[in-house]
């Protein structure tokens, strides 16, 4: 009677284990995404809403931060897995040695008319009709060390200004229209929906002066704006959900390709944007792959050495992640 017991107690706890292990095996695996809120994030917030991260298995956990610096931080720390950021700091932080690599592209500009994601700007009031007037203006841009500063100096050398003639104040995106308003800034470099915005007001009427971070980019030439990022030891210990996760974004991408119109209606429920404000903002879903590349990238480190943002050259294949085919 007591072997009997003994035996029974010994297949229950078997029993009891294996579905323990069962368990664990179908536990999706969570990956942490640190962000700045931002439209470039849409698609990943639309495939969380589609369950498409359940289906591969994956759980994302968001955790939103201030500023591309600190998702840098975060990720050098290992407090998250994947880092959203502009293009800019993520260059910056490879420049320094931090073991940095871009696994997807989430936003990209192009040469070709209608292509670009970032406009240097005045109010119609001010009279300023191009670049060549900013001689001794006042440009308001969002940080140094950040696209903008790479575009003001970009567009002003292109037009024969000194970037010491201008005087430059930092000013957070939302602030643009109204620096430009009241007279703060003769200029503003601005993105969408701001710029979309500024162009609305009636208070603004903005005045395009310059389109694209790179002046005169070629018709078919594309450089990587948004990005996601990892450390390299991460992608390389991690391929399988690295490349579910791709899978995610691919997914997501597809649909909003198929229905541009969900870019709109994502503007408005996750970010507020007013309907007739989300209507005119620009947006393009012509990408083509996501997968990082040299090529699109290489445009940028450039003009940063050019323009002094980087004081050597930076080889743009190595801050291209492998080992992560979709």
């Amino acid at each position: 009677m007591f072997k009997r017991l003994i035996k029974r107690a010994l297949v229950g706890a078997a029993f009891v284990a294996a579905a323990g292990q069962a368990l664990a095996a179908d536990a999706p695996t969570t990956i942490r995404i640190g962000e700045i809120r931002a439209d470039s994030m849409i698609r990943i917030y639309y495939a969380q809403s589609k369950g498409y991260f359940a289906q591969e298995g994956l759980k994302p956990e968001i955790v939103t931060l201030g500023s591309g610096p600190a998702v840098s931080s975060a990720l050098a720390s290992g407090s998250v897995d994947i880092g959203y950021s502009g293009i800019i700091p993520v260059l910056f932080a490879r420049a320094r040695n931090q073991p940095f690599v871009i696994v997807d592209t989430l936003d990209y500009e192009y040469g070709a008319p209608g292509k670009q994601d970032t406009w240097l700007i005045a109010s119609k009031a001010s009279n300023i009709h191009s670049v060549a007037d900013l001689r001794g203006k006042t440009i308001a841009i969002n940080a140094t060390g950040a696209v903008c500063e790479l575009l003001v100096k970009e567009h002003l050398a292109q037009a024969g200004v000194p970037y010491d003639s201008v005087k430059k104040i930092i000013v957070p995106m939302p602030q643009m229209a109204s620096m430009l308003q009241v007279g703060n800034a003769d200029a503003a470099c601005i993105s969408e929906p701001f710029y979309a915005s500024a162009k609305m007001s009636p208070n603004v009427q903005a005045v395009t002066l310059g389109s694209g971070v790179i002046a005169n980019l070629p018709p078919n030439q594309r450089i990587a704006l948004d990005v996601l990022f990892a450390r390299e030891d991460w992608v390389k210990s991690h391929a399988d959900v690295l490349q579910r996760f791709n899978r995610v974004l691919d997914r997501a991408s597809a649909d909003f390709r198929a229905n541009p119109a969900l870019y709109q209606q994502w503007l408005v429920s996750e970010f507020k944007l007013a309907p007739d404000l989300a209507q005119q903002v620009t947006h393009y879903f012509d990408w083509g792959s996501l997968t990082p590349d040299a090529a699109s990238l290489r445009p940028l480190t450039d003009a940063m050495v050019h323009y002094g943002l980087l004081h050597a050259p930076l080889d743009p294949a190595t801050l291209v992640a492998t080992g992560a085919a979709k």
